[in-house]
């Protein structure tokens, strides 16, 4: 667990959410549950950090202590308030970085839950990077 005597709320979750792997997990789990397995193709790590990614994000009571039935790791409700964050703070500076270069937006649209890894991975690639350091 961080140490937060001297920290601001702010600074605690900048550190959460500063870590790719962390961010990454809270993203990936916030759109459905996922094993190990499909978490390191998502999130391009080795099995050894995204165990000790989890185990952080579990210890700051994000992610769920146990897995769900099918063995998959899931977010607490405190997970989805930080996964509301993360994608908000992401748009809002996306949006800021076009407006600056006077692009048009894009229209995001999220693939359907029952997406299989691969469309995840082309999403993730093509547009989830654009927004978050994931």
């Amino acid at each position: 667990m961080m140490s937060n005597s001297k920290q601001s709320g702010f600074e605690y979750a900048k550190k959460i959410l500063a870590d790719s792997d962390l961010a990454g997990l809270v993203f990936w789990l916030g759109f459905r549950p996922f094993n190990e397995d499909e978490l390191s193709t998502l999130i391009e790590s080795s099995d050894e950090k995204i165990e000790l990614a989890l185990q952080k994000l579990r210890q700051n009571g994000v992610v769920n202590p146990i897995k769900d039935d099918q063995e998959k790791w899931t977010l607490t409700n405190d997970g989805d308030d930080l996964r509301n964050m993360l994608i908000s703070l992401s748009v809002w500076g996306r949006q800021q970085m076009d407006n600056q270069e006077e692009i048009i937006p894009e229209l995001i649209v999220e693939p359907e839950r029952v997406a299989n890894l691969k469309e995840l991975v082309k999403f993730r690639d093509g547009v989830v990077r654009k927004y978050m350091n994931i």
